[in-house]
């Protein structure tokens, strides 16, 4: 029988090498920007090449981060989106980074004090009556005269607002206020001062500080009130109310970190707390005064501790927890800091210089003549404000 033709067989399809080696080229990339983003975070930093982009043009513009106002040696400041509040003794001004007023609210502030929010800012001054408000799109949110001397006041990032007052028969009134300005809590105690306060998101959670004297000593206790249950007397419920003792300290300021992570700003220790009343870590001030401190939006804060006796001042970071992230020294004296987001701002009498949250630096500007007061902002920039004007520092 004839055969028929044998069949060659194919030969199998090359394997091309150039999609692994060029994956394998990607990789050794990205890993070696990672590793230069984390050992060289001046040099290799995302958000530089960002601000290259968006600054461009206006660098060099004269006016750009040029805000002028009114000085006055009690004014206070805070970042504002991507603006600038002023507090005054004549009243609550938003400004953007072009110079031009957003808002203004003409009230009556002594000593006037900003909480900021996402998307507001709060002025009030302790002892006034007066409360004012805007949010970043340059509207009035508040404006209002209470009628009765404030104590202290806090905003929490989601607008709810809480302020104490000192109202006739009762030693301390404090009210909680939802976004939409409408009380959702008020509590009137009868046997306890109270003079500091902080409102969670979502408005569910009321700290506040009482003080009290016994025994011709002063006890603080920090509570933790829920807003959605009726208090009808503190001595009566304080054993199921979560509470923290502190014996013969003042508290000047609270502050939520987190909904479930409360800073307690004292006279002689900064605590981190939790919502059930527990301290998860203390930072003892025996060893140097608090020059300043700022929190985050996102929860991280910094320390600046000035020594007693002569020495390096320190900077230190803590996460929500009370956990150390970063501890450094500057020989310096740290006249302001500022955290936001990722980054922190430290004003020293020679130059601003920007960290992020561990304290690695990053930039540095010597321009800093005039300047009491370095804002960070969330991309990395520095707003330096002096006694009546701001420029704005772009690394």
């Amino acid at each position: 029988m004839r055969k028929g033709p044998v069949p060659v067989p194919q030969s199998a399809p090359k394997k091309h090498l150039w999609p692994r080696v060029l994956m394998m080229v990607l990789s050794i990339l990205l890993v070696l920007l990672l590793a230069g983003w984390l050992i060289f975070p001046r040099i290799i930093n995302p958000d530089r090449l960002i601000r290259t982009f968006r600054y461009m043009g206006l660098r060099d513009r004269p006016d750009f981060g040029c805000i002028i106002f009114e000085g006055s040696a009690n004014n206070v400041f805070a970042g504002c989106d991507e603006g600038l509040s002023v507090g005054s003794e004549n009243g609550l001004t938003l400004f953007d980074l072009n110079g031009t007023q957003k808002a203004f609210v003409q009230e009556s502030f002594s000593t006037p004090i900003l909480r900021t929010g996402e998307d507001a800012t709060l002025c009030f001054s302790p002892g006034g009556t007066n409360f004012a408000m805007v949010n970043s799109q340059g509207d009035t949110v508040l404006e209002e005269s209470i009628g009765t001397p404030i104590v202290n006041a806090d905003l929490s990032a989601d607008g709810y607002m809480a302020y104490i007052t000192t109202e006739s028969g009762y030693k301390s009134v404090t009210t909680v206020r939802n976004p939409e300005q409408k009380p959702v809590f008020r509590f009137s105690s009868r046997t306890r001062y109270l003079n500091a306060c902080a409102v969670s998101e979502n408005g569910r959670l009321l700290a506040v500080s009482s003080l009290e004297e016994q025994d011709s000593a002063y006890r603080t206790s920090i509570l933790f009130l829920h807003t959605d249950e009726t208090l009808t007397d503190l001595e009566t419920d304080l054993g199921s109310t979560a509470h923290y003792e502190i014996n013969n300290e003042v508290v000047y300021e609270l502050r939520f970190l987190r909904p479930d992570r409360l800073l307690a700003i004292c006279q002689n220790e900064i605590l981190f707390l939790d919502t059930d009343g527990a301290c998860l870590s203390a930072v003892p001030l025996e060893e140097g005064n608090l020059a300043d401190y700022s929190v985050s939006a996102d929860g991280w804060l910094i320390l600046a501790l000035e020594p007693q006796l002569g020495g390096s001042s320190r900077l230190l970071t803590f996460n929500a927890d009370g956990e150390k992230l970063a501890e450094t020294e500057t020989a310096n004296r740290i006249r302001s800091v500022s955290a936001c987001e990722g980054y922190a701002a430290v004003l020293t009498e020679l130059y601003v210089e920007t960290y992020d949250r561990k304290l690695r630096a990053y930039d540095r500007s010597w321009e800093v003549q005039g300047i009491n007061r370095a804002l960070a902002r969330a991309d990395g920039s520095v707003l330096l404000v002096s006694a009546g004007s701001t420029k704005l520092f772009i690394p």
